[in-house]
């Protein structure tokens, strides 16, 4: 990646920062907020370089364990890992509490064919590397179909692929209240892509443990209104001290449920393999395991 490149990486982080405080329509005190964290928001950049450059040495995989060693949590611990399979076509479907929820699933999953099912995202189009593992979903129907037509082939290939139903961030389980509610907004989109995929088996997954407690209660987000505009910013604030002061805040928890098959649904109707998937959700949000896991950090 090139300094111009870097520096675009830069920008987006500023703006993303800038959208956190929810001042775009303030130019002066978004250029101050830009001024003050210009260091922070390049060296993030530099990390996210660094972790691009090692999915294009090795895979996902290996390029979330390897910058998670050294940034951002203190630990990501698998549960249910049996119900991961080690080859053949899979669609896992994760809630999207945000932060290092992306990361901590790759290195969860270590599926080195996995690919991510994702919006257009300019930070995300920014990762040379990353960019060639994900398909893009576009609101344009045409070139909506072409993306679930990749995925569906590289299923049927034998390959895993991840998906987030709901499409937004959603609570994080550990933190906020609202998990099982953010279900209702789950599209049935696994249903469409196994049902030209009939061998893939569906897992859902449960990611918990992203968000630090302790920025939720910064006084700073009391002047958001919004429930949504107070979580945004304490993510900014969460990822500004893991950033500047090298923080390692959370332990992540990532959750494996029973994979479902078209056997067990006995029917390929989108709306029968949806319910399906929300009750596996919904067990695991209900009845989070207490047991230590096995660190995914550790391969």
């Amino acid at each position: 990646m090139t300094s111009s490149e870097l520096k675009t990486l830069t920008g987006i982080n500023l703006d993303d920062l800038v959208s956190s405080f929810g001042w775009q329509g303030y130019p002066l005190p978004a250029s101050v907020l830009r001024r003050i964290f210009l260091n922070p928001a390049r060296k993030f950049a530099d990390q996210m370089v660094k972790f691009d450059n090692a999915v294009g040495e090795s895979n996902l995989a290996e390029a979330s364990r390897r910058i998670m060693r050294e940034n951002y949590v203190s630990d990501v611990r698998a549960h249910g890992r049996e119900h991961v399979p080690a080859e053949g076509p899979v669609l896992f479907l994760s809630n999207h509490p945000g932060m290092a929820d992306t990361i901590s699933l790759f290195a969860a999953i270590n599926r080195p064919d996995l690919k991510i099912i994702a919006l257009h995202r300019p930070f995300l189009e920014s990762l040379t590397n990353t960019t060639k593992q994900l398909f893009f979903i576009d609101d344009d129907p045409a070139k909506r179909m072409n993306a679930v037509r990749q995925v569906t082939s590289h299923l049927k290939n034998g390959g895993a692929a991840l998906t987030f139903p709901a499409g937004e961030i959603e609570p994080d389980p550990d933190v906020y209240e609202g998990a099982l509610d953010s279900l209702d907004n789950w599209t049935d989109s696994a249903g469409v892509f196994i049902r030209f995929a009939p061998d893939a088996r569906i897992v859902p997954v449960l990611v918990s443990g992203v968000i630090w407690d302790r920025s939720t209660r910064h006084p700073l987000t009391r002047l958001k209104r919004s429930r949504m505009d107070r979580e945004k910013l304490a993510a900014a604030l969460q990822l500004l001290a893991m950033v500047t002061r090298s923080a390692k805040p959370t332990t992540v928890h990532v959750r494996f449920a029973k994979p479902i098959t078209l056997e067990e649904v006995g029917s390929t109707d989108a709306k029968a393999i949806h319910q399906v998937v929300v009750q596996r959700m919904k067990g695991l949000i209900q009845n989070r395991r207490n047991d230590d896991g096995v660190s995914a950090l550790s391969e």
